[in-house]
């Protein structure tokens, strides 16, 4: 019943945001934005939760005007997605302003493999297009399915194109290997909660919490060129900006490279607090954090 409606809602928007004209789409995604604020009564305790432990010094308007601001950009990022399912090359290339090219381009003469690591964090739906798209690189993304699989059909068509294929995120190293050995790089969103028995422990806004190590893992086995990347709009443009790689050294353990991933996901946190997806319950092994 649940997916059901879920899934008529998405085709109300999809519908909405496809065949409207562009003047008339703003106001439309608004009005989503509005009521999603205004209806949403589970996520977004969540959503305040995050921002009240990783904002304590902030008051709770101000944390509140980041929270709607963050469900205004989820509802145009959805939108986005919808409108970049037949985008052309060129027009991708005059919608994204890259920072920090030249990381890019130096890994993509790389004889090493590569890994693009991002977050839950602006529109990270479109970032694989801008690598494969516009540069030329080849890539394979681990993702999770969609929760309602009728949703997750349409998201199919956006995220293989472009020379970007998907692997689901319960992949055998196996398939990982392959793709390094096919010259792909590899596209992993890294911020997410691990219950896995292998995570590692790292501070994230001053809290302990765990991380998943496979990145880490990668990076010292198979001597890969790990790439930060996060995309977030300001005055209306869109970013793409990418950090400086970093390659496991002899100086490095896993602990050590696992917190350094998540240092450069809460310094953009940071500096775009609006963009990151906070719905997730991204301290909840921390009891009761969330009661």
């Amino acid at each position: 019943m649940k997916e059901n409606m879920l899934y008529y809602i998405f085709i109300i928007f999809y519908n909405l945001i496809k065949y409207s004209p562009k003047f008339l789409k703003k106001v439309i995604l608004n009005i989503f934005a509005f009521l999603v604020w205004n209806l949403d009564f589970f996520r977004k305790k969540i959503v305040l939760k995050n921002l009240e432990i990783a904002f304590p010094n902030l008051t709770q308007k101000e944390r509140i005007k980041i929270a709607k601001s963050f469900y205004k950009k989820f509802v145009f990022y959805m939108a986005d997605i919808i409108d970049t399912l037949e985008i052309s090359k060129e027009e991708l290339q005059n919608k994204v302003k890259v920072i920090g090219e030249q990381y890019l381009l130096k890994t993509k003469n790389s004889n090493k493999p590569v890994v693009f690591v991002t977050a839950h964090f602006g529109n990270w739906e479109v970032v694989p297009k801008i690598i494969g798209g516009i540069y030329d690189i080849p890539m394979v993304v681990l993702m999770r399915e969609f929760d309602n699989p009728k949703i997750g059909e349409f998201f199919k068509k956006s995220r293989n194109s472009f020379n970007i294929s998907t692997l689901n995120k319960k992949s055998s190293a196996r398939d990982i290997i392959r793709a390094f050995r096919q010259g792909k790089a590899l596209g992993i969103l890294i911020d997410q909660h691990s219950n896995a028995d292998t995570a590692v422990e790292v501070e994230f806004f001053n809290k302990k919490v765990k991380f998943n190590r496979a990145v880490s893992t990668l990076a010292k086995k198979f001597n890969a060129v790990i790439v930060p990347m996060f995309s977030y709009t300001k005055d209306s443009q869109y970013y793409l900006e990418l950090l400086e790689p970093k390659e496991f050294s002899k100086d490095d353990t896993i602990e050590s490279f696992t917190q350094w991933q998540a240092n450069i996901i809460e310094d953009m946190i940071k500096k775009h607090p609006d963009e990151y997806y906070w719905f997730h319950k991204r301290f909840k092994n921390i009891k009761g954090i969330y009661e």
